[in-house]
């Protein structure tokens, strides 16, 4: 028994390497190009292209590896390497032979020629072997560091400063409002254990997608509204990759007295599972659109309740209700003076702006 678990452990590897037909590059591959050590990896199947990746171990900077399928000859393989549009070099590689790969590496730019030579280390059953931990170990050992921005001055008393690590932008509040301390609680950076394993699991997405990382998503975090009742911050994200579909813009509101997070459609008895995003009550849309000339194509905007979704933001005097658009033309931002207000408020919601009123007279 131990005799034949011993010869299948010594077999597995080639054993392997016979199972790969129609995709024998697959895996995690490491050796040499010229004299310098790279670690390479193939996905498998035509599901993502034959996408794969390389990169050095001395800058460990992924490259993608695109395998030409129009070029197989001769059971030889041709890659171009870099980005789309930004090519830095060919492979022309062999099939592997007894779990070797050897090729040559072109630049035609530079004329440096410098010979391939790769083994096979794991995972030529993985279809997604770019997201292995056998390639990715290395890149994952430098863990991402707190970028700390320069500070801004909001208002004169009022300052913030814009954060960065692993993925993340936050910022993190500076003043005399009593509620800031519980505030920065609230919108500080992430930095447990599992937003690291989070962050290194959406680069490896992005090595196994793409064979290169084609950046973080696009973010800003800042405060749009700032006074002695409320911080409204707005939070912008457009996923990388994504295209238009990827874009995500929202406002959250905090009381700066008691660092409590705001919902202001509470105050008109709405609740949302979309929040800060809700539908306004028939009585409040109906105001809202009562001395606007309806544009014929936004005709069903409000109607049954209201086709947008609004978010709630404060002003200084009232507050403002803006919606996404319909269409990019629309009628669908509003302000409403809080003496305005109370028709459509609940008990709570009248109790707070009749506070808020209290704390602005002279």
């Amino acid at each position: 028994m131990f005799r034949r678990l011993l010869i299948l452990l010594l077999l597995t590897p080639f054993a392997a390497m016979a199972q790969m037909a129609g995709s024998p590059l697959q895996g995690v591959w490491r050796g040499t190009i010229g004299t310098e050590s790279v670690v390479a990896c193939f996905n498998g199947g035509q599901l993502f292209g034959h996408t794969g990746s390389y990169y050095r171990t001395t800058d460990l900077k992924p490259a993608g590896l695109f395998i030409e399928p129009t070029r197989k000859e001769d059971n030889r393989f041709y890659c171009r390497e870099g980005q789309v549009g930004g090519d830095k070099a060919r492979w022309e590689i062999s099939a592997p032979v007894d779990g070797i790969i050897t090729g040559t590496w072109r630049n035609d730019k530079t004329g440096d020629v410098f010979s391939i030579n790769l083994t096979y280390f794991d995972g030529n059953t993985d279809e997604r072997a770019c997201e292995r931990s056998s390639y990715n170990s290395l890149l994952e050992q430098n863990t991402p560091k707190i970028e700390n921005g320069p500070t801004v001055q909001f208002s004169p008393g009022r300052l913030y400063q814009n954060l960065k690590f692993a993925g993340q932008t936050a910022i993190k509040l500076f003043g005399h409002d009593p509620g800031i301390n519980q505030i920065n609680a609230q919108i500080g950076l992430d930095q447990s254990k599992e937003a690291l394993d989070g962050y290194f699991e959406y680069k490896r997405d992005q090595l196994m997608r793409y064979g290169y990382y084609i950046g973080d998503d696009e973010q800003l975090t800042e405060p749009v509204y700032w006074d002695s009742n409320f911080i409204t911050i707005r939070f912008y994200v457009w996923a990388a990759g994504m295209g238009l579909s990827g874009i995500s813009n929202e406002y959250h509101t905090w009381n700066v007295k008691t660092g409590e997070k705001i919902d202001f459609w509470q105050w008109f008895g709405v609740s949302s599972d979309y929040y800060p995003y809700a539908y306004p009550p028939p009585k409040l849309a109906e105001f809202l659109y009562k001395n606007v000339k309806i544009d014929p194509e936004c005709e069903d905007v409000f109607k049954g309740g209201g086709r947008n979704a609004y978010w709630i933001t404060p002003g200084k005097n009232g507050l403002n209700i803006s919606g996404g658009g319909w269409k990019g033309i629309c009628e669908d931002s509003f302000f409403v003076p809080y003496n305005k207000l109370r028709p459509f408020l609940t008990p709570a919601g009248k109790k707070a702006v009749d506070a808020i009123i209290r704390s602005r007279a002279p």
